[in-house]
């Protein structure tokens, strides 16, 4: 029988709803997993890889993050927000409807931006969340990336976040990188690019220190020749989580591409299922 992927409207905030894309799989085995996008990425370009989760046996969902898909909210000058909202607001919002969904424990799927997201949220302890998976994740810290690579991700990252100031908004749509995003995100990421470390607007907390002491069993998995995710860039961003039970993945040959692979996803299911039977 075919597999159907249902969509749920769930409250994020006041004023704000995005949309939940799921499926609930057949003899489901643990856990669930939730899944968060990429910069400018909507939910339903996952719906394959929501299948294929499903198809061995997962329990799984997407959200659409703020400003991205089916949210209610979009970038523009006079709508704003960063990280810290998506922390506070979309991803607890996400775990409370998985949870009511499916009434399992749960991790995180991140991909790219998203794997990030997903790290700092293990930072806030939420017990719902029991594990990482990092697909095609790495930090943005433009001296991870090799030669002159380095230069190439310090002028774009920084030109996205002086651009995006002087406009209010980052016009993604217009460069062909992300989508219209929000101008207080692009500053959070373009501050960790050039810096290295995740200071976050509107947040006291001290991220790096936190994510030292972050946990959780973490799976990632990374491909060869991705430009957005370095094997250098991959290890700086799993390098913080200094106590965490880590275990990395480079798929060599596939033929993937940072964005490829989430419709032609074989290859990292085998591997989060290895993963599953090791944990």
């Amino acid at each position: 029988m075919a597999l159907t992927v249902l969509v749920k409207q769930i409250a994020i905030a006041a004023y704000k709803t995005t949309e939940l894309r799921y499926i609930e799989a057949k003899n489901a085995v643990p856990n669930a997993i939730l899944i968060l996008p990429a910069l400018g990425v909507p939910a339903s370009y996952y719906d394959r890889l929501l299948k294929s989760l499903a198809k061995n046996n997962r329990h799984c969902a997407v959200i659409d993050l703020q400003g991205q898909g089916n949210s209610s909210v979009a970038a523009g000058k006079d709508v704003n927000y960063g990280y810290y909202d998506l922390l506070t607001e979309d991803i607890p919002a996400a775990l409370t409807a998985v949870t009511a969904l499916f009434n399992s424990p749960i991790d995180i799927l991140g991909h790219s931006l998203g794997g990030q997201l997903a790290c700092l949220y293990s930072c806030l302890k939420d017990e719902r969340l029991t594990g990482l998976i990092l697909c095609a994740t790495g930090s943005v810290y433009y001296r991870a990336w090799p030669g002159m690579q380095k230069l190439k991700v310090l002028a774009s990252t920084q030109f996205a976040r002086v651009y995006a100031r002087i406009a209010g908004y980052f016009p993604g749509a217009k460069f062909g990188f992300g989508g219209n995003t929000f101008q207080r995100l692009i500053n959070d990421w373009g501050r960790q690019a050039l810096t290295g470390k995740y200071r976050i607007t509107g947040s006291p907390i001290n991220w790096e220190q936190e994510l030292r002491k972050v946990k959780l069993p973490v799976l990632a998995i990374h491909l060869d020749f991705d430009f957005l995710a370095p094997p250098g860039a991959v290890l700086h961003l799993c390098n913080k989580l200094t106590m965490a039970n880590k275990t990395i993945y480079c798929i060599a040959n596939s033929g993937l591409t940072h964005f490829s692979w989430v419709r032609q996803p074989a290859i990292l299911i085998e591997k989060i299922e290895h993963w599953y039977l090791q944990r």
